[in-house]
């Protein structure tokens, strides 16, 4: 009996294929697609990986001339299915007839699905008595996969169908919109004005901030702080008012000068800092942004670290980790990086992990956080930063809350309120793994 795995990209193949069959295999070229040939006590398996998507949505070619056709019949016009990945549709459909069950493996998610039935459409096309199963997972690990083809289910059509149905509203959305908007001011061939579904509310809060950047007036103003001293200490404290709009009253606050500064009262505060919530794509994503990155880049880096085996799934709403998720298990793991040697055994010296919790709670995918140890040495060094980003930040999710007790100090210097504020740190807390989020 041969299995085909349909996977979604061929990093995601090589590793699936290295999992299930307990060894590297090497790749071969089948009908000039590459595929992963293993055997297993159940029979032989062949893992094809894709490139994503193998077909474009498209309008029939009677209607891509711009000028002679009616809008309103482009809008209800028949979409088709194009293929664009000529050599491995070929691979599919030449396959096809040595096999007796497809398995589609590619992500768990719309999109995923959606990629996988475009293969599978080309698979049955040639064989329609396949036998179709589907294995869902949220991580490459050996666990993960072993689990997903142990416990096959069914593929989803109407979560494939979703994604579809958005392919053709982007498609009709935008084709319609940019020929009508570029015929109606006249601005055709390289000129033509786009829109699209997600491209033009993006443009419209682009254009918004920059009216409002355009629009703000520059208007000086003026601080005053003041160096003190007590113990042999020095620190600053700042005029009350803040910011002076006017020269001259900053001028007279600044006239009055004294050599000693009276305390007028003292407060103290406790502050507790939460911990974050596991990440989402959302938050992974403001997070690495902000380490200097675009925010593609950086889902790339994740994605590969995802098809390498070392973190999560990294598009996920989900901000609660999943009862299954062994902390202990990943924590082991962590130990192996020296790096994160010291923490490791410091969040697991404190006994019964709690983790924190975010408000959002799905049942897809887990929050991103990492799975097995990365060898930084294989890592590009921004690969490696996206990966301990998301290392750190699991850390932070299972250490303490930080606390600070704030001082606010006001002292008059001849006749002027002027204010200290100082911090001190009484438990550093998840503070001391997560640097991007510095005391």
């Amino acid at each position: 009996m041969t299995k085909l795995i349909i996977a979604e990209k061929s990093i995601a193949g090589r590793r699936i294929a290295s999992i299930l069959a307990n060894k590297e295999v090497p790749a071969e070229t089948f009908a000039q697609a590459q595929v992963f040939r293993f055997k297993r006590k159940d029979g032989e398996y062949v893992v094809l990986p894709l490139r994503g998507h193998i077909v474009d949505v498209d309008f029939p070619k009677n209607y891509s001339y711009w000028t002679g056709v009616d809008l309103r019949k482009l809008a209800k016009a028949e979409i088709e299915y194009v293929g664009k990945e000529k050599e491995i549709i070929s691979g599919l459909k030449n396959i096809a007839g040595e096999i007796d069950e497809v398995i589609v493996a590619t992500d768990a998610d719309r999109e995923g699905e959606s990629i996988g039935v475009e293969a599978l459409n080309y698979v049955k096309e040639k064989n329609p008595g396949l036998k179709i199963t589907r294995a869902y997972f949220s991580a490459i690990t050996t666990k993960d996969i072993e689990d997903a083809f142990g416990n096959l289910t069914k593929v989803d059509y109407n979560f494939a169908d979703s994604a579809d149905s958005r392919r053709e509203i982007d498609l009709i959305w935008g084709a319609v919109m940019t020929r009508f908007l570029s015929l109606v001011s006249g601005q055709l061939g390289k000129d033509f004005l786009s829109a699209g579904r997600v491209q033009t509310p993006v443009l419209a809060l682009i254009v918004d901030r920059e009216k409002e950047r355009l629009a703000f007036k520059a208007e000086k103003y003026w601080m005053l702080t003041a160096l003190l001293e007590k113990d042999n200490e020095k620190f600053l404290a700042e005029h009350k008012k803040g910011k002076f709009t006017s020269k001259e009253e900053a001028e007279k606050a600044f006239a009055a000068k004294g050599k000693i500064g009276i305390v007028k009262a003292v407060q103290r505060k406790k502050r507790v800092i939460a911990r974050p919530t596991p990440f989402n794509t959302t938050q992974f994503i403001r997070s690495a942004t902000a380490l200097g990155m675009s925010a593609g880049e950086a889902m790339n880096h994740a994605e590969a670290l995802y098809q390498q085996g070392y973190i999560s799934y990294p598009r996920t709403d989900n901000t609660v980790y999943n009862p299954t998720i062994n902390l202990n298990a990943i924590l082991d793991e962590l130990r192996k990086i020296k790096e994160f040697e010291k923490i490791v055994d410091e969040i697991v010296g404190r006994g019964q992990l709690m983790p924190s919790k975010g408000e959002k709670e799905t049942k897809d995918h887990p929050p991103i956080h990492p799975v097995s140890a990365a060898p930084k040495a294989k890592l590009s060094e921004k690969q490696w930063r996206v990966y301990e980003l998301v290392v750190r930040r699991f850390f932070a999710t299972l250490a303490e809350d930080a606390v600070t007790e704030n001082l606010s100090v006001d002292i008059d210097i001849a006749g002027q309120p002027y204010v200290s504020r100082g911090q001190t740190i009484l438990q550093a807390g998840w503070k001391e793994y997560y640097p991007y989020s510095k005391l």
